[in-house]
């Protein structure tokens, strides 16, 4: 029942998922049940549902307030002397077929292990990754991520594998283990960092949020409807829904 309903949530979250599935409601509600006036306005709505997900200034709205919630962290930040290790989250890689090198990691991935490694040149902490084997993957996000790191000539002995964990609170449950009571530089994705940040802290570690990959800008966005606005407001989405779930089993834990 539980993966019924996180599929569920996945599937809506998408925009044009969504806007399909109120286009397919309003042709039910015309043909099927005769409803003529529930039928135009499903069929404004989602039309107009559309154009607000695929606007730069509209999405930008949706998202930049979890993005925008802590600051952008320089790599030689004074304040990054204090942490005892850097904590890389895992993201998403293709195992598909033979890549260039940037190409096996997704920008999400790419971005947060670029970040660790320039922290790292300026104040050379021990390095964990984390995040298990994923769905239709072979290898765990924290190993290839751990093989990033050693690309970018970090020393292997620095590098931290914890390949554990499917979900952000899955992984925050393993770093618990091994980083209780300590102080790390969090790495991961802007709109991800107010939900990582929460587990972490859970299992008793002690968090200065390094936001990267950014969707957003801090100026307001003008522009023609684009994929890249369908894709922030879908990631504005996602956060939104994982931020109320947070709350919610906090609330009833």
């Amino acid at each position: 029942m539980t993966d019924l309903l996180r599929g569920t949530v996945h599937f809506l979250i998408q925009p044009l998922n969504l806007f399909f599935t109120l286009l397919l409601m309003a042709l039910l509600l015309k043909f099927v049940l005769k409803a003529r006036k529930t039928f135009w306005f499903t069929l404004i709505f989602s039309i107009v549902f559309l154009l607000w997900c695929s606007l730069p200034m509209t999405s930008s709205m949706m998202l930049r307030p979890i993005e925008r919630h802590y600051p952008v962290i320089h790599e030689s930040a004074p304040i990054l002397q204090e942490v005892d290790a850097i904590v890389v989250l895992g993201c998403r890689h293709y195992e598909d077929s033979p890549r260039p090198f940037a190409d096996r990691w997704h920008r999400c991935s790419l971005s947060r292990n670029l970040q660790a490694s320039q922290i790292y040149r300026h104040h050379p902490k021990p390095i964990y990754v984390s995040g298990g084997v994923l769905k239709f993957r072979k290898r765990s996000e924290a190993e290839v991520n751990k093989e990033f790191l050693v690309a970018m000539d970090i020393p292997i002995h620095q590098i931290h594998s914890i390949p554990s964990g499917s979900n952000t609170a899955e992984e925050a449950r393993a770093l618990g283990r091994v980083l209780e009571n300590k102080t790390v530089a969090l790495v991961t994705s802007a709109s991800h960092q107010i939900r990582a940040k929460f587990y972490l802290n859970q299992h008793g570690i002690n968090v200065i949020p390094v936001p990267v990959e950014f969707l957003t800008t801090a100026e307001t966005d003008w522009g023609w409807p684009s994929p890249q606005s369908l894709e922030r407001s879908h990631r504005a989405f996602y956060e939104w829904a994982g931020l109320s779930y947070q709350y919610l089993a906090h609330q009833f834990h």
